[in-house]
């Protein structure tokens, strides 16, 4: 009987095939472990449970919304309609403050996390009102900043206002700063689908809908992010919906003329299930890595040395119903003659 030798050879031929191409991913992946270190930006993204050792909360609250603040950090730790029982940010250990960039002379990546903060103040002045602030941030690369950052966060009648000041005793330019931040964005259960909702061009009647839940795709390609982005343009639109089938979150820019570029931002961690299908992960966790959604309004200020800047403020609301209740929230604000 003749003996084909031939397929045994292939098969090395295969193996060692895979073993160079084993060889040559393995330093990319160290190299992108490296990278996401030096970033401060681990695996799981800016925050681990228990990292954050959390003090006993500041609380507003009316009948219609919830908020709490970390009395240590000043991080967001939780929201929630009370109407309906929607934790919007629903775990306090992915609470978020604010994150800022100052770019150094030598070297651009020079980011301040709020979570390496330690808050100078986080104080209730009264039933409605909370007022927060951070002094001398530390930076990634630049050391202690002398930056402050003051925040003024009104409920009334489930309307949460933020009004921020920045001011920046520091040689650097501040290009952006994220705020208000939210770690941990929720939908109203773990089955109901989230859309973001702006307007087409102005137009509160022409809205642009994109999904992010249980869906989410890239939408800013794989150089320079480390996590799936997407970015609307608070220009062509002055408020974003986040929407669920019979509610939503309402997020607005309250200001007459928009005083600087700012984005809606949505960025989800540590990444989709499938590329192929976009799939969120539906587990709070993934050996040990938290699955969250992160939504924040990110302001790009380019504040100069020595200066200061009074952020546009930030309106936060529920609504019940389809986008059109969102909208009509926007109609009457416009409305007003301050408007």
């Amino acid at each position: 009987m003749k003996t084909n030798l031939a397929s045994p050879f292939r098969v090395l031929r295969a193996l060692s095939l895979l073993a160079a191409a084993a060889a040559a991913v393995a330093p990319t992946a160290v190299a992108r472990q490296v990278a996401l270190r030096d970033a401060n930006i681990p695996p799981y993204g800016l925050n681990k449970p228990g990292r954050i050792l959390l003090a006993r909360p500041v609380v507003l609250q009316d009948s219609r919304l919830r908020v709490a603040f970390d009395r240590r950090s000043g991080a967001l730790t939780r929201l929630e309609d009370k109407t309906t029982h929607w934790l919007i940010e629903r775990r306090p250990d992915l609470g978020v403050s604010f994150r800022l960039f100052a770019p150094l002379p030598h070297r651009n990546y020079n980011p301040v996390f709020g979570l390496n903060q330690h808050a100078a103040e986080v104080k209730k002045l009264s039933d409605h009102d909370i007022r927060l602030r951070w002094k001398n941030l530390v930076s990634k690369n630049g050391g202690v900043l002398p930056m402050t950052l003051t925040s003024a966060v009104t409920l009334t009648n489930g309307e949460l206002t933020f009004n921020a000041t920045l001011e920046n005793d520091s040689p650097l330019t501040v290009d952006t700063i994220d705020y208000p931040y939210l770690g941990d964005l929720n939908p109203p259960t773990r089955h109901a689908p989230l859309d973001m909702r702006v307007m087409r061009d102005g137009h509160p009647d022409n809205l642009w809908t994109t999904e992010v839940y249980p869906h989410f795709s890239n939408e800013h390609g794989y150089w320079g992010d480390f996590f799936p982005l997407k970015t609307r343009e608070a220009q062509q639109s002055r408020f974003c919906l986040i929407q669920s089938p019979d509610e939503g979150l309402y997020v607005e820019m309250d200001a007459p003329q928009a005083p600087y570029r700012m984005q809606y931002t949505f960025e989800l961690r540590p990444g989709v299930i499938s590329s192929v299908n976009n799939r969120v992960p539906e587990e709070d966790d993934i050996s040990g890595i938290p699955v969250h959604l992160e939504f924040r309004t990110c302001h790009f200020i380019f504040l100069k040395p020595h200066s200061t800047v009074k952020l546009a403020p930030i309106v936060v609301r529920c609504y019940r119903g389809d986008g059109r209740a969102g909208v009509e929230i926007y109609k009457q604000w416009r409305s007003t003659p301050a408007r």
